[in-house]
């Protein structure tokens, strides 16, 4: 029996139905933020809380089998960026994220190569995942990067 096709909508559906999930997990972080350290390319210490992500599945692309993707992958930050590797650091648009110190990005190939951007605050030191992109946006971003 031949599998059926999925549509559009059957990974819009999905994307919706995985950042629910994402943000159920999420509630578990509301007043007891995850935090790890991991050196990989860099030392980091890493705090994710709800809002963080909040702000990860909240960003959607025009790709809804991307999105869907993006969703699930939020739901193991810390196992992503273990396994990741570091492909670097570029410094903040000036007038963009005061807070952020620089932001600093790892991929993983998980069927497409995709990517983890996180952002180093300037007044804690603390590293914060800030979206999950795909090689277009990477490649968009990624003028300045250095190792």
């Amino acid at each position: 029996m031949a599998k059926k096709q999925r549509t559009e909508e059957d990974y819009y559906n999905e994307s919706r139905r995985l950042r629910a999930e994402t943000m159920l997990m999420a509630d578990s972080l509301r007043d007891n933020p995850l935090r790890f350290t991991v050196t990989n390319g860099i030392t980091m210490d890493v705090e994710v809380t709800k809002s963080d992500l909040k702000t990860i599945v909240s960003k959607n692309t025009q790709d809804n089998r991307f999105n869907a993707f993006k969703n699930k992958v939020a739901q193991d930050i810390r196992g992503f960026i273990e396994k990741a590797n570091y492909e670097g650091w570029r410094e903040v648009i000036p007038g963009k994220h005061p807070e952020t110190a620089y932001f600093a990005y790892f991929s993983r190939e998980l069927g497409a190569k995709v990517y983890l951007c996180v952002r180093k605050i300037k007044n804690t030191g603390l590293f914060k995942p800030y979206a999950i992109i795909d090689q277009a946006m990477f490649d968009a971003e990624i003028q300045n990067l250095r190792k």
